[in-house]
């Protein structure tokens, strides 16, 4: 004789399906902290890169059109 699958009741089902909403509920939580930490790093990150480029730009040799001319990828020389 085969065993069947025990049917569970209503109740423990509603039961089981709030426990999982309010475990859903923490990790969205915990995904939106995450999320604004992973933020604020790569905010961080760039001002960091921005710094580190305009102090690049101020000690190069360079003048700034030539710096520019290179960032934009056109050669100086063409105006000569």
């Amino acid at each position: 004789m085969a065993r069947g699958r025990k049917k569970a009741s209503t109740e423990l089902l509603d039961a089981k399906i709030e426990q999982q909403k309010t475990v859903m509920e923490k990790a969205k939580i915990r995904y939106e902290a995450e999320k604004e930490a992973l933020a604020e790093l790569i905010k961080l990150r760039n001002e960091m890169r921005k710094d580190e480029l305009m102090a690049a730009v101020i000690k190069s040799e360079h003048s700034y059109e030539e710096i520019m001319a290179f960032i934009r990828g056109t050669n100086e020389s063409e105006d000569e």
